[in-house]
């Protein structure tokens, strides 16, 4: 009578144990395609506000990272172009109740648009020089850029954008 309890609970305990021994225990990513992404965590890419409170500072050079996803380092270099994208301010003004502008040309300059990334790295920057002395007292202005593709070495062999973290915009008020 033991026997005839005991042999099912064991059968079946077995089943169970063993059918979790066929699951792959990671997704394999190793023939993915890179994407390329701004570099900050925050997924909706505002960053802000920064207030200027006037001191001599002069000029504020800084960088906006990229960042290539892939499951290994890419053995050739990439080059990503960035462009202004004034879609974003009125899409943050919509949703913020705000009243941000583009920020004008004379506040800041972008050495370029177009960014390479070294091959054997994953991160390239964009430099930026605000231009703090030819800000008004009040102010509320945004810079917002988007990645607009990328590719290694030829176009043919793309990039993917990401989606989620295509957009970045700083924006200033006071």
């Amino acid at each position: 009578m033991k026997n005839k309890i005991f042999i099912p609970i064991v059968l079946t305990v077995s089943a169970i144990f063993s059918s979790c021994l066929k699951d792959t225990p990671f997704m394999d990513v190793s023939n993915t395609k890179p994407i390329i992404e701004f570099g900050l965590s925050a997924a909706s890419g505002n960053f802000g506000p920064f207030a200027y409170g006037g001191n001599t500072l002069a000029q504020y050079d800084t960088a906006i990272a990229l960042v290539i996803a892939s499951p290994q380092v890419l053995g050739t270099s990439v080059t990503a172009t960035v462009q202004l994208d004034t879609a974003q301010v009125g899409a943050f003004n919509a949703m913020n109740n705000d009243t941000l502008i583009v920020m004008p040309d004379s506040l800041y300059s972008l050495s370029s648009t177009t960014i390479s990334i070294a091959a054997g790295f994953r991160v390239g920057s964009i430099p930026v020089v605000f231009n703090f002395q030819k800000f008004p007292a009040h102010y509320a202005y945004a810079l917002p850029l988007k990645i607009v593709g990328a590719y290694m070495g030829s176009t043919s062999d793309d990039l993917i954008v990401s989606p989620n973290s295509n957009t970045f915009m700083w924006y200033f008020q006071q």
